[in-house]
């Protein structure tokens, strides 16, 4: 299933005639118990957890999108369970997300899903019958446990509607994948079995380094909390992975950027075009 790196991006050219420009797409939050996001001993604690997907305006691959966000009609669509434990308190669809950039559904031209939960992959169904759709990039072996959860009655945070939706072609990766000099893309076998995390190199603002849910805040990060819920089996993972993120954002003298930082979220869409 993996796919090499020449099927992904085709002929580059060697020469970028300019960077590329990305934006953070603030996609609304949902409101819960701390403890339901890190290991946290407060049960009265509450966080505000963004959701947020990531356009990538490149000089030769076109745009690309990084997640989608909720689907804005959850009420309907999610599960008792998530709605009690991770209760929408904002939604902005990724369709309207993206009118704010002045683009549509149609001018996507790449998706990047890092992984298939549900507030990641709500937003596919905007882009039925585009040809972002026929190119959903996502890791093998999440792209099998999510068909392996929700086939088995064990969803979890897989909700199939949402993801096999109608002309979906995925392409799948499996390990470390450059999809351009300043885009890269890495697995990261914590919180699913193969989340995907970019490295983007900014021509102005330097390496990011992207996280997703493996590791939700800057706080997180800082004081090595271990995700809180049912997420995750064990934290050996998260930890494995956070060993590994410190090296990278070493190697790379990266700025992180986390899956659910509200407050880095919220200061990262003010800063607007980031190149």
């Amino acid at each position: 299933m993996g796919l090499k790196t020449k099927e992904l991006i085709g002929k580059e050219r060697s020469v970028r005639a300019m960077g590329m420009k990305i934006s953070i797409l603030y996609l609304g939050k949902m409101e819960f118990p701390k403890f339901r996001l890190v290991d946290w001993k407060d049960e009265g604690a509450m966080v505000q957890s963004p959701a947020v997907a990531i356009l990538i305006q490149h000089p030769t691959l076109g745009n690309i999108l990084y997640d989608t966000g909720n689907c804005e009609d959850f009420s309907a669509v999610y599960t008792e369970e998530m709605l009690h434990d991770y209760p929408i308190t904002e939604m902005i669809s990724i369709q309207e997300a993206l009118a704010q950039k002045g683009l549509t559904p149609d001018d996507i031209d790449l998706i990047i899903l890092s992984h298939l939960h549900f507030d990641h992959a709500g937003g596919l169904k905007h882009f039925v019958g585009t040809k972002a759709i026929r190119r959903v990039l996502v890791s093998e072996a999440d792209l099998k446990n999510a068909y392996w959860s929700v086939m088995t009655g064990n969803g979890g945070a897989y909700i199939r509607s949402l993801f096999d939706v109608e002309g979906i072609q995925f392409q799948t990766i499996r390990e470390t994948t450059k999809l351009a000099e300043d885009l890269e893309l890495f697995i990261q076998a914590s919180h699913t079995p193969g989340v995907i995390g970019m490295v983007l190199k900014t021509d102005h603002h330097g390496t990011i380094l992207t996280t997703s849910d493996t590791i939700y805040t800057a706080e997180s990060y800082e004081k090595e909390l271990p995700p809180g819920g049912t997420i995750n089996k064990t934290t050996d993972e998260f930890f494995d992975n956070l060993k590994r993120i410190k090296e990278m954002e070493k190697a790379y003298h990266a700025t992180l950027l986390f899956g659910h930082d509200y407050d880095q979220i919220m200061d990262w869409v003010a800063k607007g075009v980031i190149d």
